[in-house]
């Protein structure tokens, strides 16, 4: 009967860490630039996104970002995914077209290498007049 027990504990345990590390797999945005929320004076070139991933990698054919207007016209260059000069694969980029004052949406979907797990999100930022 201990035996039992034990082997139900063992197998408990074993579940656990696979749930655990399951979760921990998924993409996480930790930081981007700009900021989700911020107002700026001048209009960022760039938007640039950063992941925690729990050891795997931003798959670079599936993870995709783009940038938005109030009007809903796409304002980066259609090109924008994970950034191939980060050798971690980790982090995301899109390059912007000029842009003016207004309110913008950045929306993401970061998917992870090998699991295929899908994290998605969005966020706003905001360029005001000088």
């Amino acid at each position: 009967m201990k035996q039992i027990g034990l082997a139900a504990v063992v197998v408990a345990m074993l579940c656990g860490a696979v749930l655990i590390d399951e979760a921990a797999a998924h993409a996480r945005l930790v930081r981007a630039d700009p900021a989700r929320g911020s107002t700026l004076a001048t209009p960022p070139t760039v938007v640039r996104l950063w992941f925690q991933l729990g050891g795997e990698e931003l798959d670079p054919r599936r993870s995709v970002v783009s940038v938005w207007d109030v009007r809903g016209r796409r304002v980066d260059d259609g090109k924008g995914g994970v950034d191939l000069d980060d050798l971690d694969r980790t982090s995301m980029i899109a390059r912007l077209k000029p842009i003016g004052p207004g309110s913008y949406t950045v929306r993401w979907r970061a998917v992870s290498s090998p699991d295929g797990s899908v994290a998605q999100g969005s966020f706003r930022f905001t360029v005001v007049r000088r």
